[in-house]
């Protein structure tokens, strides 16, 4: 897959891509014998990166990064790099069904409450006709030992191309890495509370937020509590990392 430019925000590396090259570089994957791992990464993960060096080095492990939040365009913009898009992977998951759709590959939802991704693989289906979404089971299932090998063994057998999985971060991409090697899909995505939105079980806030930087303000107003350490502390704290490198960074550069 070719892509524009690899930048880094506070040690993570990051890919500067549209939906459209996102979406052909899953469905291309797809149908070779690698394993590869598409992540994403928004102002928590980030913050995230920046405090846990093993999440950080996982990041930098994937074979992608895509930019799927605001801050982290405004925080590459500053180092002289347009974003394209701000890839928000509701934004653009009917696209990649259809894609899987238009070449037989198949999916697997993993991740959130039970019920949850049934709910959203039934939606997928209801889209998207010829989409093979083979399974679905929810996250909450001990990480290791036999019950994580039962899940391991139902992914497999289902045959999947494609496994998203909705643990949250940085649970979703640390099970990944720790069970790439047993896992028979190609292609392997984080992807975090978006079988909530798909399904519509939570709300997303109106584009024209989204838009400008402000999504994350219907989150922080839905679940107060929930997100508030992560929005009313980690959005300042971000700000400030990337203002404070800025300053410490010759010509711009980290």
């Amino acid at each position: 897959m070719g892509v524009a430019d690899t930048i880094e925000i506070l040690g993570v590396q990051l890919h500067l891509l549209t939906s459209s090259q996102l979406v052909q570089a899953i469905a291309g994957w797809a149908g070779e014998e690698h394993k590869r791992v598409v992540a994403h990464v928004n102002t928590h993960a980030i913050n995230l990166a920046y405090a846990n060096e093993r999440f950080r080095a996982t990041l930098n492990g994937a074979d992608l990064v895509f930019c799927d939040g605001y801050g982290v365009a405004w925080a590459a913009r500053r180092k002289g790099y347009p974003v394209p898009e701000r890839l928000g992977i509701s934004d653009w998951i009917d696209e990649l069904a259809a894609t899987l759709a238009a070449h037989d590959f198949s999916l697997f939802l993993l991740g959130d409450e039970d019920g949850v991704a049934e709910l959203a693989a039934q939606a997928l289906r209801r889209r998207h006709p010829g989409l093979r979404v083979v399974g679905a089971h929810h996250g909450f299932f001990a990480k290791q030992g036999a019950e994580n090998d039962r899940v391991i063994r139902k992914i497999n057998d289902s045959g999947a191309d494609v496994l998203m999985v909705g643990l949250g971060m940085p649970a979703q991409e640390f099970w990944i890495e720790d069970n790439l090697g047993e896992l028979g899909a190609r292609v392997f995505m984080p992807v975090g509370a978006t079988y909530r939105w798909y399904a519509g079980i939570e709300r997303r806030a109106p584009k024209w937020m989204a838009d400008r930087g402000l999504e994350w303000m219907g989150r922080l107003f839905w679940h107060p509590v929930r997100m508030f350490r992560r929005y009313v502390v980690g959005n300042p704290a971000f700000v400030w990392r990337i203002l404070h490198a800025d300053r410490r960074a010759p010509s711009g550069v980290e």
